[in-house]
């Protein structure tokens, strides 16, 4: 399963393109694409009838594969012929998130991700997928939410409220001094993000709704300053008080992702339906449990 890998040489992909009709489809260009749409993990079910209880198949080929294909062209454009061209999308992410010169590269790249990690999390309605069969993870949401009729609640209310595109995050506090429920449970919260902007704390002034794409950091003879200075950008570091994190869901709060099928009024039960379509499988493969640490830290993998 790739969650945070859409970069792929043309080599590595070159047995799949000799077998995968739609991919020569998707390559059939004199241009160089080096990053391509990746695969879900339900596809051939997806493509087929849709994802059950929430998507149908037109509303599905608009939200999924027209929308990443899309994303994907403009993201090969902005890299085309530079250093960055093979990167993944997470790490153009981080790389860029600060850099306003790059914020085409920015848009692309965490729309893609972000777009794949939403419909990563999607399945198709078996038992195998129920929260209950991963009793670790509802656990631990039990023990940060106080039981899982609140996190939906939250959750919705969340993604009901936004005037605007974007995503709603639940996310695991991966890397922090104290812990009100213990050291050894994983701590869950929620975390919004709007339009193309990215959960990943690493990426500083572009976790929220601050977005200084168009803004400059002064340059003059005194010298560079300010968030978005050539001095600022090289400096890895996260915002005062902010804590590591690792997303494990999400719901996009885009119109293309409800629009055809639910209609203008419709985002409230397309959230509904979400909820039902969420294979928490998937959601447990992305949590980092106590077992995947020496001595059950948690810290950033």
């Amino acid at each position: 399963m790739v969650l945070h890998r859409l970069a792929r040489s043309r080599s590595a992909w070159a047995p799949l393109l000799e077998s995968r009709p739609h991919a020569r489809q998707f390559h059939a260009s004199s241009i160089s694409r080096l990053h391509e749409v990746p695969n879900l993990s339900y596809k051939e079910q997806f493509e087929a009838r849709g994802v059950p209880g929430l998507l149908d198949q037109p509303a599905y080929d608009v939200a999924w594969r027209q929308n990443m294909e899309h994303l994907v062209e403009r993201l090969n454009k902005a890299t085309m012929n530079t250093d960055f061209e093979q990167s993944s999308t997470k790490q153009l992410i981080l790389q860029f998130a600060r850099n306003p010169q790059y914020a085409p590269v920015f848009a692309a790249a965490s729309m893609a991700h972000n777009t794949h990690f939403f419909f990563d999390g999607l399945g198709v309605g078996i038992d195998s997928e129920k929260l209950e069969a991963f009793p670790t993870l509802e656990k631990a949401l039990i023990a940060s939410f106080g039981n899982i009729d609140t996190l939906w609640r939250i959750m919705l209310s969340k993604a009901s409220a936004m005037t605007g595109p974007g995503f709603v995050w639940l996310v695991q506090a991966t890397k922090r001094s104290t812990s009100s429920i213990g050291n050894n449970t994983p701590e869950f919260r929620l975390l919004v993000t709007y339009n193309a902007g990215t959960p990943y704390a690493e990426a500083g002034v572009r976790q929220q709704g601050a977005d200084l794409s168009t803004s400059e950091g002064y340059n003059g003879s005194a010298g560079s300053f300010g968030p978005t200075s050539t001095r600022e950008r090289a400096t890895p570091k996260l915002p005062p008080g902010t804590e590591l994190i690792t997303p494990v869901l999400c719901v996009s709060t885009w119109e293309h992702a409800y629009l055809r099928q639910y209609g203008v009024g419709g985002k409230q039960q397309y959230l509904i339906n979400w909820w039902k379509a969420i294979n928490w499988g998937a959601v447990d493969q992305k949590m980092i449990k106590p077992s995947d640490k020496p001595n059950g830290k948690f810290v950033e993998k």
